[in-house]
């Protein structure tokens, strides 16, 4: 990183001055309403192109690849999105969230397996090098001769003081790397988007997979340090653009913490309204999507983004069973409800189906929607093989709608755990033979399958269900 950057002259702050009244009055877009122009806003620059070191302008301008689309399916968590607010700092600037061992498990559980020929970030290791301690990151990155990609982030998170859960969810929106199960050298080279500016190509200094995760750490930190980035005052009601597009126009933001404010120096451009009501698609020509997604992934995975770094989590005790029967004479088919009446009535009334007891817990969606600290599991039905699949990985879910024919999408079936602590991680089988997916938390019943029944494929950890 240059020493310092440049301070921008006076002459640049009374142009950018008269720019923001332009645009926010000329090119706020139709999405936008009325009332988004009209608080009183202080007079506060939007910085040029060239004064930022943060993500790409491809995650923002284009959810596509980068950020791991769902079409048509919002979260609920997505409801509670506040510009000015997107998370506390305590949330962020806090360490100790997750273990190394913890962080594992959460990657192991977001891919089941990796396409052939490529590593994807569970698998990943590198030789690190020693980044000693600075005015940003108060503890040392002691290198080794191999750190997987879990000890990286959670020695990046305990020298810089940034929380793991936000270094997860900003490689995710930045380059899908949590979930991608084919991702290439380049995407490691800029995991997080770090030097990066709109407008120009990165800068290879900063390429490197422990290189990008710290310094988005170190550079989070310096934000609420370093008196140059003062284009966000907390308190007070700025500018933020809708889009890279400064035809787009901008909206008032009344950002209210350095957490916030440092989200937006990474990434300057707050969701309109068309993203927003879009959950995790595309809004329309002035949407962007890079701190919406923060916010989706984060809540998805992990619960509120105002919890303190370590609260957040759906309440178990409203959990409830999710009753498992069997059937022989439909090829070995399960059928999986959380409805206790229909679980009453095929006991009583129909022998093709055999009760084999309360698997394991989720909670009810609402209308498609889960409740804050859970996550959607979706599903599919398939007429072919007469059974259903589900699966809470948003990304494999878009790829079965939009690449699978033989599934038909039925939308959010139930409600599972945002990550693996404290959980029951249930597995998921497929069979060739049967044409029929398998699942279940008895973690002996899952080993038995894998080690003596070559019927039935192992596929991963399909979600974690809570622990009533």
């Amino acid at each position: 990183m240059p020493a310092a950057l440049p301070r921008m002259s006076l002459k640049r702050l009374a142009f950018a001055l008269l720019a923001v009244g332009a645009l926010a009055v000329a090119f706020l877009p139709a999405s936008a309403s009325a009332a988004e122009s009209t608080p009183p806003v202080d007079e506060i620059p939007l910085p040029e192109n060239g004064d930022y070191l943060g993500s790409t302008t491809e995650d923002e301008a284009d959810p596509g690849g980068y950020a791991q689309t769902m079409p048509g399916v919002q979260p609920a968590t997505l409801k509670g999105f506040d510009p000015g607010n997107i998370i506390n700092d305590k949330t962020m600037y806090r360490s100790g969230t997750m273990s190394a061992d913890a962080i594992q498990r959460f990657l192991n559980g977001k891919v089941a397996r990796c396409d052939p020929n490529y590593t994807c970030l569970k698998d990943f290791a590198m030789r690190t090098a020693t980044k000693p301690a600075n005015a940003y990151c108060g503890g040392t990155y002691r290198g080794a001769a191999r750190d997987t990609a879990a000890q990286i982030i959670s020695k990046v998170s305990k020298a810089c003081q940034v929380s793991e859960r936000v270094l997860l969810v900003t490689l995710q929106k930045e380059q899908g790397l949590v979930t991608h199960t084919w991702p290439s050298d380049w995407r490691y080279d800029i995991a997080m988007g770090f030097g990066c500016p709109d407008g120009a190509a990165c800068d290879s200094q900063y390429f490197g997979f422990q290189n990008q995760v710290y310094m988005a750490a170190k550079q989070l930190q310096r934000y609420t340090k370093d008196p140059y980035f003062s284009w966000y005052p907390v308190g007070k009601t700025s500018q933020v653009r809708w889009h890279p597009n400064a035809a787009c126009g901008s909206g008032p933001v009344t950002i209210r913490n350095n957490a916030t404010a440092a989200l937006y120096y990474y990434t300057p451009y707050q969701p309109n309204r068309a993203a927003l009501n879009a959950g995790y698609g595309t809004g329309d020509g002035c949407s962007a999507y890079g701190n919406r997604n923060f916010y989706n992934y984060f809540t998805d995975w992990f619960g509120s983004t105002q919890g303190g770094g370590g609260g957040g989590k759906a309440d178990p005790r409203d959990s409830v069973a999710v009753h498992r029967f069997w059937s022989a004479k439909f090829d070995n088919a399960h059928f999986y409800t959380v409805n206790d009446a229909e679980a009453n009535t095929l006991r009583r009334t129909d022998r093709n189906w055999t009760y084999e007891g309360r698997d394991f817990r989720v909670w009810t969606a609402s209308n498609g929607s889960c409740r804050a600290g859970s996550v959607g599991v979706h599903r599919f039905w398939s007429s072919k093989f007469a059974s259903h699949f589900y699966t809470a990985d948003a990304s494999e879910a878009q790829q079965v709608r939009t690449g699978d024919r033989n599934w038909a999408y039925e939308g959010v079936g139930f409600c599972a755990a945002s990550g693996p602590s404290g959980t029951a991680p249930v597995h998921r089988f497929w069979s060739t033979k049967f044409g029929k997916h398998f699942y279940t938390a008895n973690v002996t019943e899952a080993n038995r399958l894998r080690t003596n029944d070559p019927n039935w494929a192992y596929e991963g950890v399909a979600f974690f269900a809570p622990r009533g």
